[in-house]
């Protein structure tokens, strides 16, 4: 089957954290943001444009502002490593190199997860070499600030994406935006990173469609709203997410080790966009013998016809080793596992993401305070 065509708008969550800066610093941005004393990028962990959709009831404001404002596409594969590097460099997967969530380091041949295996700050700029925007604020004298749960303080990941940012850490949804908003409404050339990860998390154990999740959804709108009675308009906010979340039951998980794949190393990426790692290169054979198995289940790519599809955006060939040779990535209600790699935690998942339905990539961009849109006369 041949991939589908990419999106205009993939990967312009790359554009989001930098325009938000170039506004603090009066200069001019891909998405026309006006200048503003200080800026905030809430990004909301698996909150895709379809979810919101799904659940306008519970959130309101958040539905009409979506409406209001429309979205973009996260860049591929749609999962947190990747799009959070993407957000926080500005630079696409193909550039940046964390090409996705588990992946085989092409030197060393081990497993590397790429939220949680970075080490410490050297193993960060091996993973991620690239200026990040934190990196960019130092050095035009805006004070960067990462408002989160404490879990990420210190973390490899924050270390390779968020390098020399001020970390405050905060509990709850309500506790971040508080303390936000406490960093926000003083002084001046203040850029602020506030990510909430308990929606992500409860979909995975639960479901988007869950009353669990409706609950974080709910405490997210209620955090916001609370957050703008009280907001000057010099101030410029963005909310926005990673990915989107699709549910997809048990019964439609699909085993790769009832198959014989001759020659595999290691399974990695993610349910919706496995990673197939080979001791030597596959044949037209093997690639056949996965793609009967899976039927219209999935896509089966070659690393050079992902490349080449432009699903990466411009490749860095650091990146390109980090690939597998075949990608597996699901079409419609359906996640792939090869049991002998995958963790017992994650069979278990219902919240899925990782491939390229719109319901995945669309995410919100939405405009608040000295960002929102002026109405046209």
């Amino acid at each position: 089957m041949m991939l589908p065509s990419v999106p205009s708008t993939l990967g312009r969550l790359t554009e989001v954290f930098t325009a938000a800066l170039w506004a603090v610093l009066g200069k001019k941005n891909s998405l026309g943001l006006p200048s503003v004393k200080n800026a905030c990028v809430i990004l909301v962990d698996g909150l895709g444009s379809s979810n919101i959709e799904s659940r306008a009831g519970h959130a309101p404001l958040i539905a009409a502002q979506l409406k209001a404002d429309g979205g973009i596409f996260c860049g591929f594969p749609s999962t947190t490593v990747t799009s959070l590097s993407s957000l926080l460099t500005g630079k696409s997967a193909g550039q940046h190199g964390m090409v996705g969530y588990q992946i085989l380091d092409p030197h060393t041949r081990e497993r590397v997860n790429l939220l949680t295996g970075i080490k410490d700050r050297a193993d960060a700029k091996k993973w991620q070499p690239e200026v990040t925007v934190s990196e960019i604020c130092q050095q035009n004298s805006v004070e960067c600030f990462f408002v989160g749960p404490a879990d990420y303080e210190n973390s490899g990941f924050s270390l390779a994406t968020m390098p020399g940012v001020k970390y405050v850490p905060a509990k709850t949804i309500e506790d971040r935006f508080e303390a936000a908003a406490k960093i926000l409404g003083s002084g001046s050339a203040k850029l602020v990173y506030l990510y909430v990860p308990e929606l992500d998390q409860a979909a995975h154990s639960f479901g988007f469609k869950s009353i669990q999740w409706v609950q974080k959804l709910e405490d997210l709108e209620s955090s916001l709203k609370a957050f703008l009675r009280n907001m000057s308009k010099s101030i410029g906010l963005l909310l926005t997410a990673d990915h989107g979340i699709i549910d997809v039951p048990i019964e439609k998980h699909i085993y790769l080790d009832e198959i014989s794949i001759p020659e595999l190393e290691f399974v990695g990426g993610d349910p919706r966009v496995l990673f197939l790692y080979f001791l030597s290169q596959p044949t037209v054979a093997d690639r056949s013998r996965i793609q009967e198995f899976l039927g219209k289940r999935a896509y089966v790519a070659t690393r050079d016809e992902v490349i080449e599809a432009n699903w990466f955006g411009e490749t860095q060939d650091f990146a390109v080793a980090r690939m597998p040779e075949i990608f597996l990535i699901s079409i419609g209600e359906t996640a792939l596992y090869h049991r002998d790699f995958a963790k017992p935690n994650s069979l278990k998942m219902i919240g899925q993401h990782g491939s390229v339905s719109h319901e995945e990539l669309a995410v919100p961009l939405l405009r608040f305070g000295g960002f929102q849109r002026q109405p046209k006369h």
